[in-house]
């Protein structure tokens, strides 16, 4: 039967638990509307939130995700009968990986939770991009993560090493390993995990995920997930992976696969710069505190650019990050303040009715 400790367990979170002694902790391995899919140190589960719990939430990172640890009760019963379980209480998170929603709706959409390790995933073929790479280094930093570089797919060109080096100038000090999932070579990937270690994959759609879960999940017996050939008219994988999932690897570690995603927008501008540790730095020695880096004077970093020090794309990726992290607080101010606005018409027109019954007594 599996442990606590495959699932990724620690003292931590045995602490973070004893605050809740009559509850059971499950680890969320697969979210759906309205219910959860868990694993407990007594087999898998379904788990339901209360209702007041959904009403409470102000936006989806207040509920649980993949990956989070959560203290449930009715845990007998759920084993025996196969009913949900009641999901109490969410335990502290040590990090949430969390995006732009799709769409033009300005509202958070959580990935994974507690996740040590991100692996960032691109194939070796013209989907390869740098910029690309570079925003979700700071999705997966913001997510309080450590990056791994995957170049997937290496059976397809010839020189593998030109893709590696040019990953490595787009994002120093980052870890960059390669693979050929189809041909099962994930020996790189999986020098990243360990028991009680937990992974998760990202990247664009297409770049080969699922068959990289395959190729690791070969000793652990999950290789039934689906998986499509290239299309030969864009060279990119079909889209596969339909929903967020937590897998458990007998040899070592846990790994979720998430869905591939056709444009990152980062929702946490904590981290925008982690991916540009260089320019931060130079930054950080400008004359003036706000600057732009255009025409002031004594900026470092327009100087470590002119003296060939910096890479002109490099220092244009840092500065559209940058701008597009401070639209998107303007627009969650604006959606705050359009909220405050709407909460305060109900209460006035609710203070108006209800002053009209009593004058009307």
């Amino acid at each position: 039967m599996m442990s606590l400790d495959d699932v990724g367990w620690d003292e931590a979170w045995a602490a973070a638990a004893a605050a809740h002694p009559d509850l059971e902790p499950a680890r969320v391995s697969i979210e759906h509307r309205g219910a959860y899919e868990l694993l407990s140190a007594r087999g898998a589960m379904i788990g339901e939130l209360p209702g007041r719990t959904y009403r409470a939430a102000r936006d989806k990172r207040a509920l649980p995700a993949v990956g989070d640890w959560v203290m449930v009760s009715g845990g007998d019963e759920a084993i025996a009968s196969g009913s949900p379980a009641i999901v109490r209480e969410l335990l502290p998170r040590r990090g949430l990986l969390v995006r732009q929603a799709a769409g033009e709706k300005t509202a958070p959409q959580p990935l994974a939770a507690n996740v040590d390790v991100g692996f960032v995933v691109t194939s070796a073929n013209k989907d390869l991009s740098p910029r690309r790479l570079e925003r979700y280094l700071a999705f997966v930093a913001a997510g309080g993560a450590r990056p791994v570089i995957v170049l997937n797919k290496i059976d397809l060109v010839a020189d593998p090493a030109a893709m590696v080096a040019a990953i490595t100038a787009a994002a120093p000090g980052v870890d960059v390993v390669t693979a050929s999932a189809t041909h099962g070579d994930a020996r790189a990937v999986a020098a990243h995990l360990a028991r009680g270690v937990t992974g998760v994959l990202c990247g664009s759609s297409g770049v080969g995920k699922s068959t990289l879960l395959n190729a690791l999940g070969e000793l652990a017996g999950i290789d039934a997930i689906a998986t499509r050939a290239i299309k030969t008219d864009t060279d990119r994988g079909r889209h596969t992976t339909t929903r967020r999932e937590l897998f458990v690897l007998p040899g070592g570690g846990v790994l979720i696969d998430t869905p591939g995603m056709r444009e990152l927008a980062l929702w946490d501008d904590a981290d925008e710069k982690a991916a540009f540790e260089e320019i931060a730095a130079l930054a950080a020695t400008c004359r003036f505190a706000d600057c732009t880096h255009g025409r002031e004077p004594g900026c470092a970093v327009r100087a470590a650019l002119d003296d060939g020090r910096l890479d002109a794309d490099r220092l244009a990726a840092y500065v559209k990050l940058v701008a597009e992290a401070a639209a998107e607080a303007r627009r969650r101010d604006d959606a705050a303040r359009t909220e405050q606005k709407r909460k305060a018409k109900v209460a006035t027109r609710g203070l108006r009715e209800r002053l009209k019954d009593k004058g009307g007594d």
